[in-house]
């Protein structure tokens, strides 16, 4: 029997992809999930389970399959919601052929795109706008 010099640290599995995923993937909201995928051509249908938006792939050119189906949880409250966004964001990114941190980065840009760098437009310091 060959006995090992170095012991060698274990992860626990439920660990094992945290240093992998982009930690944003946590923190985005349904709304700006809902809004990339809208810009991004995706249809959204009645849905056929609770708790969930569902939408529909653009169709592709030249593809005459069923088209597929990506699941949105209507709210970022669910014990569950990390597992969720990772397997959204898994799954855009593959059928979008890129990074999932790529995809995190234009739905986060497209919020920050949203509200100019100095507020709201018209806001004025000191001032409430509003909101």
């Amino acid at each position: 029997m060959t006995r090992y010099q170095y012991g060698r640290r274990i992860l626990d599995p439920r660990q094992q992809y945290r240093r992998w995923i982009d930690p944003r993937a946590h923190t985005l909201r349904v709304q700006d999930v809902v809004a990339y995928l809208v810009r991004r051509g995706w249809k959204e249908v009645p849905p056929d389970r609770d708790h969930f938006r569902v939408f529909r792939e653009p169709a592709r050119e030249g593809e005459e399959a069923a088209p597929f189906y990506q699941f949105v949880p209507d709210s970022e409250v669910y014990d569950n919601y990390p597992q969720l966004m990772f397997e959204l964001l898994t799954g855009l990114a593959e059928i979008e052929d890129r990074q999932a941190t790529e995809v995190i980065d234009d739905i986060v840009g497209q919020r920050s795109a949203a509200v100019p760098a100095n507020g709201p437009a018209g806001a004025v310091a000191g001032q409430p706008t509003g909101r």
